[in-house]
C-alpha cells in the first residue's frame, strides 16, 4: 500500500479555503416565493416554486391576493412542465390550511385567494371542504378560487409540494415531495415611553417577546438553526423603527446582536430618510453570517434580536438611495465620535447595489442641514468613486448628511448625525479612519465589504487577544513603512489594482477557515491556532514558489523548525510578555515557511509519481 506525504493534507486546506469563493446557483425560500433545488425527474432537472402574492399581510386588503405553484423544466427558461399532477400541503405554525391533490395541464397550479382566518379547512370553487383525494383540475389560464387561512396571517408557510407518479407528461418513477418555505411579512406596533410607539417589520416570520428597556431594543422570531435549513436562507430581514425623538436611541451607530453574537456592520443598516418622524433600522443578516452562527447556536428554535447605541460607530454605514434604490451611498468617519471644534474626516463612495462594486466617475452633492436649515454644500466628483472630505462642526445637536443628486439621477441617501459639544474649542487635527491601505487601493475603498472583512478580522479576532495584538505591533511597523507608496502607485495602475485584487480572493477564504478554527478554541489558544492555520495557507498558497528553493530540506528540520516557534511563542505568553512581538512574528514566519516547503515537497511527490 502507497503511503503519501504528510503535506499532501494542505492541498485538502487549499480546497477549504477556495471553496466559499465557487458560485452556486441560488436556491432558497425568502419573502413570498421560494424556488427548490432541481431534482432529476425522467430525462429533466425538475424543480418546484411557490408564491404568494402579496408578499406582505398589510396589503392584502384592496388587492387581489394569489397562490401559485410553478413545476419547472430548470434546462429551459421560466418554461413549465406540462401535464402534472401535484399533493400540496400548507402549513403555517403546525396548522394544516391545505390538503388537495391537483391536474395541472400546463404545470402550474393557479389559485385567486379568499383569505379567511376563520374558516375550518378549506373551500375550492365553492365546494366547502373538498376530500384530499379529490384531483381537481387546474391550469394558469383557468385559475381555482380557494377560500383558506393562507394570507388570513403572516408567518412562514411550509408548502409541501409532491410531484406525483401518476403525473401523465412526465414519467415519475415514484412520487418526488419538495419542500418550500415562503414568508409573509406582517408589521407589529408597540406603545412604548408613553405616547412613543416603536414598529418591527419582519420579512420572515412572526415576532413575539418584543421589550424596550434601558435603551435597548429587544425581540424574537420562530428560527429553525438546521444547517441544512439555514443553507436555503438567502438573508434574515427584520426592520425596526423608532421616533427620531427619543433622546437615549440617538446615536451614529448601533450594535446589533443575533442570539448574543455580534453582528457585523454590514448587517445593521439606518435609514434616515424614508421617514421624516422615525429612524429605521434594518437588520440584514446574509447566509454566510447565518451559516456562521448556526454553527455556534445551542438548543434554540428562535432567532433573538438586539439593538442598542454603540459606543463606537461600526463601519462603514451603509445607506439605500431613493426613491430607485439606484445607488448604494457607503459612509464612515474619524474620529468615531462627533464633537464641535474638531475637524472629521468623512469617507465616501457610491455603490452599485446589485454588484457591491464601488462606481467610478461618481458625483453628488455633499449636504449638511441642521435645524431645517442648510449649513454646508459641496459638490463632489472623483475619477475612483472615492470621497474624503473633511468637515469642523460648530454647533452641538442633530445634523443630516446627505448625498443629493446623485450621479444627476435625483437620487438622495440621507443619515442623521449627532454632533456633540467638544471639549475644547481648539480644533483638533484630523484622524484618519484606519484601513488596509493596498487592499483599499486595489478595491477602490476602504468601505467595500472585502476591506472591512479584513478590518473586522483584525479587530475582532487578532487584536482581541494579546499575543495577535503584540504580532500586529510588530507587523505595522513593517507594514506602514511602505505600504501608503505602494498604495499610492497602485491607485494609478489600473492593471496592478486587478492583480492584487485577484490575489487577495484566496486570503478571504484563507481568514475564513481561521475564523472556524479561532471559533472552535476562542482565546489565547484559540488565537495561535488561528495564526498557525493563517500563517500555514498563506504559505502554501502565496510563497510556496519561494518553496522550491529548498530542494534538499527534509520533513524531520521542518517539524523542529515549527516546534522550536511554537514552544518560544507559549514560554513568552506566559513567561516573557516582552518578547511576544518578536516570538509572534517569529511564529507566523516559521509557520508560512515551513507550509511553503511542504507543499513544493508535495508537488515534486505527485510529479515525480505520474511521470
Amino acid at each position: 500500500m502507497k503511503r503519501y506525504p504528510a503535506s499532501l493534507v494542505l492541498l485538502l486546506l487549499l480546497l477549504a479555503a477556495i471553496v466559499p469563493f465557487i458560485p452556486f446557483p441560488a436556491y432558497g425560500h425568502g419573502l413570498g416565493t421560494d424556488k427548490s433545488l432541481p431534482a432529476t425527474i425522467s430525462d429533466k432537472q425538475v424543480s418546484v416554486e411557490a408564491t404568494i402574492n402579496p408578499s406582505f399581510i398589510d396589503q392584502v386588503a384592496g388587492t387581489n391576493p394569489t397562490f401559485v405553484i410553478r413545476a419547472l423544466d430548470d434546462t429551459k427558461l421560466d418554461s413549465t412542465i406540462p401535464g402534472v399532477d401535484f399533493h400540496i400541503v400548507v402549513e403555517l405554525r403546525d396548522e394544516i390550511v391545505l390538503d388537495q391533490h391537483f391536474r395541472s395541464s400546463d404545470g402550474v397550479v393557479a389559485a385567486n385567494l379568499i383569505p379567511d382566518g376563520e374558516i375550518d379547512g378549506w373551500e375550492i370553487n365553492g365546494n366547502n371542504s373538498p376530500s384530499p383525494t379529490d384531483r381537481i383540475k387546474v391550469s394558469k389560464s383557468n385559475p381555482i378560487e380557494l377560500k383558506s387561512k393562507i394570507l388570513s396571517a403572516g408567518g412562514l408557510y411550509h408548502i409541501a409540494v409532491t410531484i406525483e407518479s401518476s403525473s401523465p407528461g412526465i414519467a415519475v418513477q415514484s412520487d418526488r415531495k419538495f419542500d418550500l418555505y415562503v414568508s409573509v411579512g406582517r408589521t407589529y406596533t408597540y406603545d412604548v415611553q408613553g405616547n412613543n410607539q416603536m414598529v418591527v417589520k419582519t420579512y420572515y416570520d412572526d415576532v413575539n417577546n418584543f421589550n424596550y428597556s434601558n435603551g435597548t431594543i429587544s425581540f424574537e422570531m420562530p428560527f429553525t438553526w438546521n444547517e441544512d435549513y439555514v443553507s436555503q436562507v438567502p438573508v434574515l430581514h427584520m426592520e425596526v423603527q423608532f421616533p427620531k425623538t427619543i433622546e437615549e436611541l440617538r446615536t451614529n451607530s448601533y450594535r446589533g446582536t443575533l442570539n448574543g453574537m455580534e453582528l457585523e456592520a454590514q448587517a445593521v443598516v439606518i435609514d434616515d430618510y424614508s421617514s421624516e418622524q422615525n429612524r429605521i433600522v434594518h437588520f440584514v443578516v446574509n447566509n454566510a453570517m447565518l451559516t456562521r452562527f448556526a454553527e455556534r447556536v445551542e438548543d434554540t428554535d428562535v432567532a433573538a434580536f438586539s439593538l442598542k447605541p454603540a459606543e463606537k460607530p461600526k463601519f462603514p454605514l451603509d445607506i439605500m438611495s431613493l426613491p430607485g434604490e439606484k445607488f448604494l451611498f457607503q459612509l464612515s468617519w474619524g474620529p468615531d465620535l462627533i464633537e464641535t471644534g474638531t475637524p472629521i474626516t468623512f469617507v465616501m463612495n457610491i455603490q452599485d447595489p446589485a454588484t457591491g462594486e464601488v462606481i467610478r466617475g461618481s458625483s453628488f452633492d455633499f449636504v449638511l442641514t441642521q435645524n431645517g436649515r442648510e449649513i454646508h454644500r459641496q459638490h463632489l466628483a472623483e475619477d475612483f468613486g472615492t470621497y474624503a472630505y473633511d468637515y469642523t462642526f460648530s454647533n452641538p445637536g442633530t445634523v443630516t448628511l446627505s448625498a443629493r443628486n446623485i450621479n444627476g439621477q435625483r437620487e438622495s441617501a440621507s443619515i442623521d448625525l449627532v454632533v456633540l459639544q467638544g471639549s475644547s474649542p481648539t480644533p483638533q487635527p484630523p484622524q484618519q479612519p484606519s484601513g488596509c491601505l493596498i487592499a483599499t487601493a486595489a478595491f477602490g475603498s476602504e468601505l467595500t465589504p472585502q476591506v472591512q472583512y479584513l478590518r473586522n478580522f483584525r479587530d475582532h479576532y487578532i487584536l482581541s487577544t494579546v499575543s495577535g495584538s503584540a504580532f500586529m505591533n510588530t507587523f505595522n511597523s513593517i507594514y506602514y513603512s511602505f505600504s501608503p507608496q505602494v498604495a499610492d502607485y497602485e491607485r494609478e495602475q489600473p492593471w496592478l489594482q486587478a492583480t492584487v485584487k485577484a490575489g487577495l480572493y484566496p486570503l478571504f477564504g484563507i481568514l475564513m477557515v481561521s475564523e472556524r478554527a479561532y471559533s472552535a478554541v476562542e482565546g489565547e489558544a484559540g488565537a495561535i491556532l488561528a495564526g498557525a492555520t493563517a500563517s500555514s495557507l498563506i504559505g502554501a498558497v502565496y510563497l510556496w514558489p519561494a518553496g522550491m528553493a529548498a530542494k534538499r530540506v527534509g520533513y524531520k528540520p521542518l517539524a523542529i523548525i515549527i516546534g522550536a516557534a511554537t514552544t518560544v511563542l507559549a514560554i513568552t505568553l506566559v513567561a516573557l510578555p516582552a518578547l511576544l512581538p518578536l516570538s509572534t512574528a517569529v511564529f507566523v514566519v516559521a509557520a508560512a515557511g515551513v507550509s511553503a516547503i511542504a507543499v513544493t515537497k508535495a508537488i515534486r511527490y505527485v510529479r515525480s509519481q505520474i511521470m
